[in-house]
């Protein structure tokens, strides 16, 4: 029998399941071929996301995603879904001792993450300015499987390169810059959908996030 590989798809600020991408990568990947897996698609929807907080989102994660982290299990996020993911993962490690031996997810992929932006409200400000235990999301990623997706012209965070930068320093993440993507906000995205089979198709390396 062969594995099924779910991937949980948080959305951006705002954003619904049957927004921007996430129907047609659901579509693309739960139609995928492979002789060794198939691709279960989880397009969630976030509680009170039109005014997203922190609370609410690790919550609701916590009680969607399973009680035991497996490598076959893999995190999307959509601009402040990045965030909510990273909160989630924090949270979840703190709960275990730092030299326990704990289940990694089989990889994470950041679409458009931001740890700021060019026009903060309140509401953004709460999540650019609360703490992430990045050390502990480390530990539940496997090494080489966080991957972030940036565009050279999002409207909301112009100063892309200290995203990037920040990205690879707190989280050593791979991170590609793409041309002219603006929020990755179309109903569709080649570039999304390689980027997640590339992470589940691809054996991982040894240990955490270093």
């Amino acid at each position: 029998m062969s594995a099924i590989k779910h991937i949980y798809v948080v959305p951006r600020w705002a954003g619904s399941a049957t927004d921007d991408w996430y129907p047609w990568l659901q579509q693309q990947l739960e139609a995928a071929a492979d002789p060794l897996f198939t691709y279960k698609v989880h397009l969630l929807t976030m509680p009170a996301w039109d005014l997203p907080t922190i609370e609410h989102a690790n919550n609701y994660l916590a009680q969607v995603l399973p009680t035991q982290l497996n490598e076959n299990i893999y995190l999307v996020g959509h601009s402040v879904g990045c965030l909510a993911i990273l909160h989630y993962l924090a949270q979840t490690a703190a709960a275990h001792p730092a030299g326990e031996n704990m289940p990694q997810v089989g990889g994470v992929l950041c679409v458009a993450g931001w740890f700021s932006v060019d026009s903060p409200w309140q509401d953004i400000l709460n999540w650019i300015h609360a703490p992430i235990d990045f050390e502990a999301a480390r530990r539940l990623i496997p090494a080489g499987k966080l991957t972030v997706l940036l565009s050279d012209d999002d409207p909301y965070t112009s100063g892309y390169q200290e995203n990037e930068r920040l990205w690879v320093e707190r989280l050593r993440s791979n991170v590609s810059i793409l041309p002219g993507r603006q929020h990755f906000s179309t109903r569709l995205d080649s570039d999304i959908l390689d980027a997640i089979r590339e992470l589940a198709e691809a054996p991982a390396e040894s240990g955490v996030v270093r």
